[in-house]
């Protein structure tokens, strides 16, 4: 009997973030009312949780789950346009998957395929892998051919200290000074040395810019990234200023540059490693999901590491341990220093956790986490509810 997508669910989540708070360089910096104050743009992140289903969405059945961005937006794209197409598509295997993947990209052609669409996408996508192996009860990593490696996990946090004492031996630092901030050469250079100054000799370090760098900033930057023994230098520009980000990987020499989260098409990630981008940082959950980056992956050029941003998700384990090309797993570090390395509040639980510097995906079929619903029930600004019917048009709207 052919498994066939039946149910689906989109739900929009308001959960306070401290990225949109956090002190970091952004591509508003560059406008006085935005400087320094992410939250008061960023609202268009709202959390999007879908699930996926061949039967109920009840904890008795298999139900694929993803995560994604992109706030209401995104949501309605979803509920409204490609659930809609995606329900009554038969999940055999993986060829089943792929053919889904593609559809909707033909779908979104008409008002632009990356993006939001891409975010839209990619939790059809991921929910869909992680459908596929529980009802096959095969753990992700292994659908997608590898095994269940343990890979170095590095922090993106700007607490070095904490970092060390949760066993992960590698930081990845946000900087807080850009070239529209006053002195802001000369605080980012002390923000390195200090960096270095508190990891010592045997802790690495990155440095992010988060595109709130210009080419020129990023250039005179680079003696003091060299002399810290940078890991690399990430996004310091928007990931279309192509010509910047030339000059930039010239400048750095021996420092890698990376980049490519805001990168949301296969395109216009291969666009970058001829701009001298030596680390590609595809986000999962943005980019067109788990099969846009396995594309990605045998597209790469050679010599190109594959660094996927926020790779401590639940699917970003399991992707990691199945490509070869990436060699370490990002880990955002959400746990204040008296909390454990797990304390993290989101709509999913049970996902992997590092533990001694290195993470791995589990044995449990698909992604092997579950919804948390007392986070859902907290945070759900509106649910909606898609089954498949002849048309594949049907879906119930109700507000929590």
């Amino acid at each position: 009997m052919t498994t066939r997508l039946e149910r689906a669910r989109v739900t929009l989540l308001r959960a306070p973030s401290r990225l949109a708070s956090s002190e970091i360089t952004a591509p508003m910096d560059r406008i006085p009312a935005h400087r320094g104050r992410r939250a008061s743009w960023y609202g268009s992140m709202d959390a999007v949780l879908v699930e996926l289903a061949v039967d109920g969405l009840d904890d008795a059945a298999p139900v694929g789950l993803a995560v994604t961005q992109g706030g209401s937006a995104v949501a309605a794209l979803l509920a409204d346009h490609l659930l809609p197409l995606a329900l009554g598509s038969p999940l055999r295997g993986v060829a089943d998957v792929e053919a889904l993947w593609e559809r909707l990209r033909l779908a979104t052609l008409p008002y632009g395929s990356d993006g939001l669409a891409a975010m839209a996408r990619s939790a059809i996508d991921i929910a869909a892998w992680d459908l596929l192996g529980r009802v096959a009860e095969q753990p992700l990593v292994r659908l997608l051919g590898g095994e269940a490696r343990r890979l170095p996990a590095y922090a993106t946090g700007n607490d070095i200290e904490h970092h060390r004492a949760l066993g992960l031996r590698t930081s990845k630092i946000g900087l807080r000074a850009g070239p529209w901030h006053d002195d802001g050469l000369a605080d980012a250079i002390r923000q390195v040395e200090e960096a270095r100054e508190a990891a010592g000799d045997d802790h690495g370090l990155m440095v992010d810019g988060w595109m709130g760098l210009d080419a020129p900033f990023a250039v005179a930057l680079a003696p003091a990234l060299r002399a810290a023994r940078m890991q690399w230098l990430e996004e310091p520009l928007p990931p279309d200023d192509l010509d910047g980000l030339v000059a930039v990987a010239r400048a750095l020499g021996d420092v890698p540059l990376a980049t490519g989260e805001h990168a949301t098409s296969i395109p216009a990630l291969l666009a970058l490693p001829p701009a001298g981008v030596r680390v590609l940082q595809p986000d999962l959950a943005w980019c067109g999901g788990i099969t846009a980056v396995r594309r990605l992956h045998d597209a790469l050029p050679a010599g190109v590491e594959l660094a996927p941003h926020l790779s401590g998700s639940p699917w970003g384990v399991h992707v990691a341990a199945a490509l070869p090309s990436v060699r370490r797993v990002e880990w955002y570090v959400e746990s204040a220093p008296d909390e454990p390395i797990d304390a993290v509040d989101g709509p999913l639980r049970g996902g992997p956790v590092p533990l001694a510097g290195e993470i791995g995906p589990g044995e449990a079929p698909g992604l092997g986490v579950a919804v948390d619903r007392a986070h859902v029930e907290r945070w759900a600004v509106r649910t909606v509810d898609v089954a498949a019917t002849r048309d594949a048009r049907s879906a119930s709207l109700h507000a929590d």
